[in-house]
C-alpha cells in the first residue's frame, strides 16, 4: 500500500480483546462502512464501484473469529486493489476518511523512532520475545530465537532428579585393586562434573545461544531491548550479548510470575528514559540549529515536505496529536483537490503525512513532540545538507 490509491478509504476504530465490549467492534465497523460509502458517492464514485471497494470490510462485520483476536485499535485501508488490516496497540478514535490517498496520520505514533522497543523474557523453560511500545506489547515468533533449553539442548530438569539430564559419573576403584562392591568413593575418584555444575554449564551455554540469536535479530532491527530474567541468567546474558547500549536494562525477576500487563508496565519503565532520550536529543539539536540560523533546520510544512521529497530530511519532528488547528492556527498542513469545495468530506493531501512517508522511505527518523492539550508545536526537520 505504498503507492497512492486512485480512491482510498481509511477506517479507524477502537477494539477490545475480551469482555462484552468485543461485540461493539462489528457494530462500529458497520457504521463506519456506511459512512465511507456516502463519502465515496459524494466524491463521484459510482455505487457499484463503491460497494466493490468496501466489500472486503463488509465481510469482516460477520466474521466472529476475527473479532475474538483484537488489539486496542483497528485500522482498515481499502481501495480497488484490496484491503489492508492493522491491529494496533493504541486506542483509535472512530474515523473514516476517503480521498485520493490513504490517511495514515493516526498510525504515526507507531512509526516514530521513539515508539518501539523489545522485551525478552527468559527462563530455562521458556524464552519469549515481545514487540512493545508505550501502549502495549505483543509476542512475536522470530524463527531464530531458541524457545527453551529443552528444545535447544535436550531434556532438562531444574529440580533434584537428574535422571533425565545427568549421566552418573563413572566410579573408579583405586589403582591395581578390583571393585569388590559398595565402597565409599571420594570426589577425586569421580570423573565428570557434579549434577549442579553440569546443569549450570547447560544454562550458561543456552544463555549464550539466546544472546547470539538476539544479536542477530538486533542487527536487522536495532531497537532497545529490555531483558526480564533471574539474576544468574541476566548476568550471563549481559556478558555474552553485543547489544551494547541497546540493552536498555535487566529486570531481575521470574517473568513467568508476571502477566502481560505487569510485564509491559515494568519493561516500559526501564525503556522509557532510553526512548525519550532520542527524542529529547533530536529536539535539542533542532532548536540549536534553528537558533544559530543554520539552514539545516527547516520549518513549515511546505519547506519540510519539499526537503523530504528530495531525500534531505534526517530527522522529522511532528506534533504528537492529530487534531485540526485551532481558530488562531491556520490549517497549512493540507492541500485539497481543485474541486474540494464541491466535495464535502473528501480528504485533501496531508502535507505532514507526505513528509513522514518520504522521510521514512529515505531512511530518516520520525519523532513526535508536544503533549495533547498543550500549544501545538511547530513542524520542523533536521536536514542532511
Amino acid at each position: 500500500m505504498t503507492a497512492a490509491p486512485a480512491t482510498g478509504v481509511s477506517i479507524f476504530l477502537p477494539t477490545h480483546r475480551r469482555g462484552r465490549e468485543v461485540r461493539q467492534g462489528p457494530i462500529r465497523l458497520g457504521n463506519l462502512i456506511r459512512a465511507a460509502r456516502k463519502l465515496l458517492l459524494s466524491g463521484g464514485l459510482p455505487a457499484s464501484e463503491a460497494d466493490a471497494v468496501l466489500a472486503p470490510a463488509s465481510r469482516l462485520v460477520d466474521d466472529d473469529d476475527f473479532w475474538q483476536y483484537q488489539n486496542h485499535g483497528l485500522a482498515v485501508f481499502l481501495n480497488a486493489a484490496g484491503m489492508w488490516i492493522f491491529q494496533v496497540p493504541l486506542p483509535m478514535t472512530e474515523q473514516v476518511v476517503a480521498g485520493p490517498r490513504f490517511h495514515i496520520r493516526p498510525m504515526l505514533p507507531l512509526l516514530a523512532a521513539d515508539g518501539r522497543f523489545q522485551v525478552l523474557t527468559m527462563t530455562a523453560g521458556k524464552v519469549r520475545l515481545f514487540e512493545a511500545s508505550r501502549y502495549d506489547l505483543l509476542e512475536v515468533r522470530s524463527g531464530v530465537l531458541p524457545e527453551s533449553l529443552v528444545e535447544e539442548m535436550g531434556p532438562f530438569d531444574s529440580g533434584n532428579d537428574y535422571a533425565n539430564d545427568y549421566e552418573n559419573p563413572v566410579h573408579a576403584s583405586p589403582g591395581a585393586r578390583p571393585n569388590t562392591g559398595s565402597i565409599g568413593v571420594t570426589n577425586a575418584q569421580v570423573y565428570g562434573d557434579s549434577p549442579a555444575e553440569w546443569t549450570k554449564a547447560r544454562v550458561v551455554e543456552f544463555t549464550r545461544r539466546v544472546a547470539a540469536a538476539v544479536d542477530e535479530l538486533s542487527a536487522a532491527d536495532p531497537v532497545p531491548v529490555v531483558l526480564v530474567a533471574g539474576s544468574e541468567i541476566g548476568g550471563h546474558f549481559g556478558g555474552f550479548t553485543t547489544l551494547g547500549t541497546l540493552l536498555a536494562g535487566v529486570i531481575e525477576t521470574n517473568p513467568e510470575a508476571m502477566d502481560d500487563g505487569q510485564l509491559h508496565e515494568a519493561a516500559y519503565a526501564i525503556a522509557r528514559p532510553v526512548l525519550d532520550a532520542d527524542r529529547t536529543n533530536a529536539i535539542a539539536r533542532f532548536e540549536a540549529l534553528l537558533g544559530a540560523g543554520d539552514a539545516r533546520a527547516a520549518t513549515g510544512p511546505h519547506d519540510v515536505v519539499l526537503a523530504a521529497q528530495q531525500g534531505r530530511v534526517d530527522t522529522l519532528l511532528l506534533p504528537v496529536d492529530d487534531r485540526a488547528p485551532g481558530q488562531d492556527e491556520p490549517d497549512t498542513n493540507h492541500v485539497g483537490p481543485a474541486d474540494s469545495a464541491q466535495t464535502p468530506g473528501w480528504a485533501g493531501q496531508d502535507l505532514l503525512e507526505v513528509a513522514a512517508v518520504q522521510t521514512l522511505r529515505q531512511g530518516g527518523h520520525l519523532h513526535l513532540r508536544g503533549e495533547a492539550g498543550s500549544p501545538r508545536p511547530e513542524v520542523g526537520a533536521i536536514l542532511r545538507y
